[in-house]
C-alpha cells in the first residue's frame, strides 16, 4: 500500500507544478466612468506610465471632449483641457493635441515636465489625428490628412509636405507613422497597407481588414484591432512586417480597441465589454502564436451595390441614399447621428431626393443601441447590416463610416464622423 502511494502522488504533484501555458498576460489599469466615452484612440507614453485620451461626456444638449492625462502608477489625473488626439513625443516629455480653447486653441504642444504650453504650433487645416516620429534626428508630425511637417523647437517648419500617391493604391487614408519616420500605415480599399512616407519604394498590403495600425518602437510590428471571426466585436492583431505573419493577441469576451505600444513591448488598449470598460495592458503580446498572412488580399471590390451590402432591405426609391454605419463603443457616433439627423431634415426641407438610414456594427449590443438612440433623441430609420457584410462598408477601418449610393450603386464613402456641413456639401456636389 505504501509502495503504491508515491506512484499515485507523483503525477498529481507534477500536475500542480506544471507551468502556466505561454501567452499574453492582461492587466486592467484604468476604468472609465459609467457615463464616460473615449473619442477615438488613446496613447500610452513610451515608458507606459502616462495615458492620454480624449474623455467624452454629455453636457446638457451637447457632447464635450477633454484631453486627459492620467498617471497610471498613482491613478491620478494630471492634466485636462478641451480637445482631442493627443500623441506623445519619443522622450515622453511633450504631447501634441488639438485644443478646443477657441482662439487660444488649435494645434498645441504641452511640456509634461514644466506644464508649458505652446499654441498654434501648425495650421489647423493641415489636419489632426497626429502621430509623432523622429527622422534623421528631427521631430516629425503626421496628420490624418496625409500631411507632415518637422518641428523647430515647438513650432512647425512650413510649408508642410504631403504623402505622394503610389500606383495602384493612391495615397491611402488616415495614416499613422513609424517611430523612425520612414513608413506609414494606411488604408487601401479596406485593408491595412504599410508604405514609405515620402516615396513608393516599399508598399506592403497586409491583406487584413483592420483599423488604424500603430508601429512598435523597433518599427518591425504593427498593432491594430480587427473584427472577430464571429462578428460580435473586435480583437487586437499584430503583424510582423519582416516575417509576414500575424498574431491574435486578445481573446476576450468584449471588444479590444486602438492598441498603442510602449518601449518595453507592451500594448495599451481600450476594452469595452460587459465585464469591464476601461484601459488595459497586454504584456508579452508576441508570445501569441504566429500564423501566415492571408495569401489573397481581403480588399473590398471597387464596385459595390445596395443589394450586395444590404440584401435584407429593399433599396429606397431615392436617387441618392446615405447610410451611416455606427457603433455604440465609438464616442464619435453620437455626433455623427445628430449631424446625420440634421442633414436628413435639411434635405427634406429643400425637397432633395435623398434618403437617409443608419446601420449598427455587429459589435454593438442591442440594449446599448436602444439606450443611445433614446439618450440622443435620434429617430433615423435603421436597416440590418449582416456581420459578414460589414467589410463591404469599410467601417471595420473606422466607426462611424458613411456610405453614399446613387441609383443603388455605392459611389463614395467617408471614414469617420461627418458634420452637417460636410454631409450637405457632399450631397450637393453629387
Amino acid at each position: 500500500m505504501n509502495r503504491k502511494t508515491p506512484m499515485l502522488l507523483v503525477p498529481f504533484m507534477v500536475l500542480l507544478a506544471a507551468p502556466k501555458p505561454p501567452g499574453p498576460r492582461f492587466e486592467k489599469v484604468y476604468p472609465l466612468k459609467p457615463e464616460e466615452g473615449v473619442f477615438a484612440y488613446s496613447r500610452i507614453s513610451p515608458d507606459g506610465r502616462y495615458l492620454a485620451y480624449a474623455s467624452e461626456i454629455r453636457v446638457g444638449g451637447g457632447v464635450s471632449q477633454t484631453v486627459t492625462v492620467v498617471d497610471l502608477k498613482e491613478q491620478k489625473v494630471l492634466f485636462t483641457e478641451p480637445g482631442i488626439d493627443a500623441y506623445w513625443s519619443h522622450d515622453g516629455k511633450r504631447m501634441i493635441y488639438l485644443s478646443f480653447l477657441g482662439m487660444r486653441g488649435g494645434v498645441t504642444l504641452r511640456n509634461n515636465e514644466t506644464g508649458e504650453i505652446t499654441r498654434n504650433v501648425a495650421p489647423q487645416p493641415l489636419g489632426d489625428y497626429f502621430s509623432w516620429a523622429v527622422r534623421d534626428g528631427k521631430n516629425l508630425i503626421l496628420t490624418i490628412q496625409s500631411n507632415y511637417y518637422y518641428l523647430d523647437g515647438n513650432n512647425a517648419v512650413l510649408p508642410a509636405s504631403s504623402v505622394p500617391p503610389c500606383e495602384g493604391i493612391g495615397r491611402g487614408e488616415r495614416p499613422l507613422i513609424s517611430k523612425d519616420g520612414m513608413r506609414i500605415t494606411t488604408f487601401m480599399r479596406g485593408t491595412v497597407v504599410v508604405r514609405d512616407l515620402s516615396d513608393c519604394d516599399f508598399v506592403f498590403d497586409t491583406g487584413i481588414r483592420g483599423a488604424k495600425a500603430d508601429f512598435s518602437w523597433d518599427n518591425r510590428y504593427i498593432a491594430f484591432h480587427a473584427q472577430k471571426p464571429n462578428g460580435d466585436g473586435y480583437e487586437i492583431e499584430v503583424v510582423d512586417i519582416k516575417e509576414r505573419t500575424v498574431r491574435t493577441v486578445t481573446n476576450l469576451p468584449g471588444s479590444s480597441l486602438f492598441p498603442s505600444w510602449t518601449k518595453d513591448g507592451r500594448l495599451s488598449f481600450r476594452y469595452d465589454g460587459d465585464d469591464y470598460r476601461g484601459f488595459m495592458f497586454a504584456t508579452d503580446p508576441l508570445s501569441a502564436p504566429a500564423r501566415a498572412l492571408p495569401t489573397v488580399s481581403q480588399q473590398v471590390p471597387q464596385r459595390r451595390t445596395w443589394s450586395e451590402v444590404f440584401p435584407e432591405t429593399q433599396r429606397p426609391k431615392h436617387a441618392l441614399n446615405l447610410v451611416l454605419v455606427w457603433g455604440t463603443w465609438s464616442a464619435h457616433s453620437p455626433m455623427a447621428l445628430q449631424d446625420m439627423q440634421k442633414a436628413r431634415d435639411y434635405f427634406k426641407e429643400k425637397q432633395l431626393d435623398v434618403g437617409v438610414a443608419t446601420a449598427t456594427d455587429p459589435g454593438s449590443l442591442a440594449s446599448d443601441v436602444t439606450r443611445m438612440i433614446a439618450e440622443y433623441h435620434i429617430d433615423l430609420p435603421s436597416i440590418r447590416l449582416d456581420p459578414h457584410r460589414l467589410v463591404l462598408t469599410e467601417a471595420h477601418n473606422q466607426i462611424p463610416t458613411t456610405l453614399l449610393f446613387r441609383d443603388g450603386e455605392l459611389i463614395d464613402r467617408k471614414l469617420g464622423a461627418q458634420s452637417f456641413e460636410q454631409l450637405r456639401a457632399w450631397v450637393e456636389t453629387r
